[in-house]
This record gives C-alpha cells, structure tokens and sequence, in this order.
C-alpha cells in the first residue's frame, strides 16, 4: 500500500472509533454523525477509485489491437 492509502486508512479508522466514543457522549452526538459521514465517504472514494481502475485495466483502448 502507498502513504496515501494508508494516510486514508488511518484517518478512516480514528474517525470511526471517535464516531463510537462521541456518540455515547451526552451532547456529541453531531459530532458522532460528522465522524461516521467521513468514514462513509472515504470508503465510498476507495470503492469508486477501484472500480475505475478495474475498468481502465479492463476495457480495450480506442485504436489499439
């Protein structure tokens, strides 16, 4: 894996565990909603970027045999 996939992975990690500990937090509970929309999201990123890539190394390139 890059830094880069592993810089996400970490963020992706600390804010779903703070998502967990916000949310039994009496008044964090938009907080808790914030964290777990960015896991959401990066995990929504990670399997957009991979399908991309699965269809760019798929898919035959105009004019080329």
């Amino acid at each position: 894996m890059s830094n880069f996939q592993i810089f996400f992975s970490l963020v992706g990690i600390i804010s779903f565990f703070l998502g967990i500990v916000f949310f039994f937090i009496d008044g964090m509970l938009l907080w808790s909603i914030l964290f777990f929309s960015i896991v959401m999201i990066l995990v929504l990123v990670k399997v957009t970027w991979n399908v991309a890539g699965w269809a760019e190394n798929v898919t035959r390139k105009l004019g080329e045999d």
